[in-house]
């Protein structure tokens, strides 16, 4: 394996996975566009690699001399040594940052998008047009058939961003809610009575399944740039549901940890598979790939303009901890982009956008020029 030089701190380490776990849990924002940033792309992609049945079988025979043997200081340092030499412990940190940033912010990030979405998507939308210097950067030959990749790779991404409206996926739910408005209530009166570490039935087995088949999708789109795991996650109706799982850990629920076990192993065997995949291509096709992704960074910005048209609904049933609740009045946007109208909004997004943008802009300086 290639070793990498110039090894962040562990400080930077796991503030880069805090920054992947964020992206992730944002619609339209990619993981992979800040794998990219980082130049840590083709990093990750060669440690996920790595994790094979052959690691696997020396890692537990590693770990079962540390467990039995009487003498443990030589096999740890072995297995230490075993985790380096993979460059694992990298990836451990960034896993340990992502999730931090995925406990502490998913709650934010939901109230932010619900209540400030024109102005969170203005200064997302800043980062990300910025971001696209390093995948341009990171091309070795810049012949004119490689606009053909950019092309359909906008082309995808716009494609994936208008498949569904956001709106009418909020109106089917609010509307089996409504159904089922006064049987929950009946019923969650009990469930919430049994406390922390109870297990109530909130989800069936086909919700089991479904989490783990949405995990193993969205992760292919977490690790491409310019398409959002968490837009994915939306399209197919499951966003919320694993938002509010993960805001839900709060209450020991065993419901939340089960259903977020299988949205995680979907996670795993996705991302093995299609981590495989993405760098024989990167080998084989490298320039093509490259262009590829620059047009899915391109095309994600119209996922993430921050003036879309807004529907507001007088009555929305949601379901939160277990419990549907009506909440009135409510603001729904859906994908349908306008142009913004002068005013106190617009100036509130413009200085969003650059904020984002000089962000995006002093961050890549350096990265760039260490």
């Amino acid at each position: 394996m290639k070793k990498m030089t110039g090894q962040p701190s562990l400080v930077k380490e796991l503030l880069m996975g805090f920054c992947l776990g964020t992206a992730n849990i944002i619609p339209g924002v990619s993981g992979g566009t800040f794998l990219l940033i980082f130049k840590i792309y083709e990093r990750v992609f060669s440690i996920l690699n790595q994790i094979n049945s052959t690691n696997l079988m020396v890692a537990l025979h590693l770990i079962r001399i540390i467990i039995f043997k009487a003498d443990k200081m030589p096999s740890l340092i072995a297995f230490m040594a075993f985790l380096k030499d993979n460059d694992f412990i990298f990836l451990f940190k960034l896993m340990v940052g992502g999730v931090i940033a995925i406990i502490c912010l998913s709650s934010v990030m939901k109230y932010l998008i619900v209540y400030q979405f024109p102005v969170t998507y203005a200064l997302f939308f800043g980062l990300i047009l910025v971001s696209i210097i390093i995948p341009v950067k990171m091309l070795t030959d810049r012949k004119a058939y490689l606009v053909l990749f950019v092309f359909f790779g906008a082309i995808l991404t716009i494609y994936v961003a208008q498949a569904v409206n956001p709106y009418d996926k909020v109106k089917m739910k609010s509307d089996i809610y409504a159904g089922q408005y006064v049987k929950d209530q009946t019923v969650n009166q009990t469930a919430k009575a049994t406390g922390a570490f109870s297990f109530t039935g909130k989800y069936t087995i086909d919700e089991y399944v479904y989490a783990s088949v949405c995990g193993a999708i969205a992760v292919s789109a977490m690790i491409l740039p310019g398409i959002s795991g968490s837009l994915v996650l939306i399209l197919m109706g499951e966003y919320f549901a694993v938002v509010s799982a993960i805001s839900g850990l709060q209450t020991l629920s065993l419901d939340h940890m089960a259903f977020l076990g299988c949205f995680a192993v979907g996670i795993l065997l996705g991302g093995l598979l299609f981590a495989r995949l993405v760098s024989s291509v990167l080998k084989r096709y490298y320039n093509a790939t490259m262009a590829f992704l620059i047009g899915l960074m391109a095309g994600s910005l119209y996922a993430l303009w921050p003036f879309k048209k807004s529907i507001v609904m007088a009555h929305n049933y949601i379901k939160k901890d277990g419990v549907i609740h009506i909440v009135q009045n409510v603001r729904v946007y859906t994908n349908i982009n306008e142009c913004p109208q002068v005013g106190t909004e617009f100036y509130f997004c413009l200085v969003s956008f650059m904020i984002g943008c000089c962000m995006m802009f002093f961050f890549i300086r350096k990265e760039l020029n260490p």
